[in-house]
């Protein structure tokens, strides 16, 4: 009897050596897959921060530099613009019981209460307030002065500006606010509750609009609360004034005049339009007039992109300042954005 052969005896399985190739194959391919997949991703990331930056910078930074432009705005009899010009459009100086007169904010903030100095435009070197929504110098930095200088308990600034409404508007808290008006903004980080505990915001502060309009009102209230966020994810924010100092030397014939242009921080202005009063004299005048304005805001992502492109402590030039992020184990996506901003009627003429 013949023995049948199965139709199988004629096929042989894989061997070891082709299973092992096969495998080493299959892996390479996954793994080059799996890299352009975590390559897309990351790359999705970053455009994803870079898109909230300019989202968050751009246009945020035009909407606080279209209101700064209307400082000083109908402020016509006062043209020389210092701290001391009542009503002038960069708030400096407030009246106290003792001083009335000779400063930028006039009205009582009550009926027997002066605005409070934390409520003006601050910067480094100024003592610090601990009431809540008040300026309290908040950074998410380190910073450096332009020699490179580490800078002691690092702070921002705040801005508080003023300005005469030209037309109904809405202010920075969307209030409406009626022509003729008088308006009070203040820019400062505060935090964001919308994030965690180190998240700081750009927000701004605007007193209460009146119902009739008040140019030059007996008393301003609203201010000192925590105001509306402009900007999101700010880490510090800087300011700096453009100032031109004239020395009028009346004594010689004809007339030297001098004029020396610079910018300060808003301490440092403070301190030499102090010192010039102290060097004027009858026969040789000395004025220090704020022309411009300087903003600069160091903005983030939202998201940690956790892109190695992104180097998490690199310093970033701040107009006079360096900067640093304190948080250099995240890599969020960080940009500056600085612009410069003439002051209406600054230079004694009607815009």
């Amino acid at each position: 009897m013949k023995q049948k052969l199965s139709h199988f005896s004629g096929q042989n399985g894989f061997t070891l050596i082709e299973l092992m190739v096969a495998l080493v194959l299959g892996l390479i391919v996954v793994a080059a897959a799996v890299q352009l997949f975590t390559g897309g991703i990351l790359s999705s990331r970053l455009q994803q921060a870079n898109a909230e930056i300019q989202d968050s910078g751009i246009f945020g930074l035009d909407y606080v530099v279209r209101d700064i432009r209307f400082a000083n705005q109908e402020n016509l009899a006062n043209l020389t613009l210092n701290d001391q010009t009542a009503y002038g459009g960069i708030v400096l100086t407030g009246t106290t019981a003792t001083n009335t007169t000779t400063a930028n904010f006039i009205p009582k903030v009550s009926s027997t209460a002066y605005i409070d100095d934390a409520l003006l435009s601050r910067g480094q070197g100024d003592a610090i307030s601990s009431t809540e929504n008040h300026w309290q110098g908040l950074t998410g930095t380190t910073l450096k002065n332009s020699a490179g200088s580490a800078i002691s308990s690092p702070v921002s600034d705040q801005l508080t500006i003023q300005f005469i409404a030209p037309s109904n508007m809405v202010n920075c808290e969307g209030r409406n606010v009626l022509a003729g008006d008088l308006v009070v903004q203040r820019y400062f980080l505060r935090p964001d509750a919308n994030g965690i505990a180190t998240d700081y915001a750009l927000a701004c502060d605007a007193n209460t609009p009146k119902t009739t309009a008040m140019t030059q009102p007996e008393i301003v209230s609203g201010l000192g609360d925590a105001g509306q966020i402009i900007i999101p994810r700010v880490d510090h924010f800087h300011v700096l004034l453009g100032v031109m100092t004239t020395t009028t030397n009346t004594a010689t014939t004809p007339a030297t005049i001098t004029n020396q242009f610079a910018y300060y921080t808003i301490p440092q202005y403070r301190t030499a339009a102090a010192a010039a009063r102290t060097a004027s004299t009858s026969t040789v005048p000395v004025t220090t007039r704020i022309l411009t304005t300087q903003v600069s805001i160091l903005v983030r992502s939202a998201n940690n992109a956790q892109n190695t492109a992104i180097d998490p402590a690199q310093t970033v030039v701040m107009l006079d300042q360096k900067a640093t992020p304190s948080n250099t184990t995240t890599r969020y996506q960080r940009r500056v954005y600085s612009t410069t901003i003439a002051l209406r009627n600054a230079m004694g003429d009607s815009l």
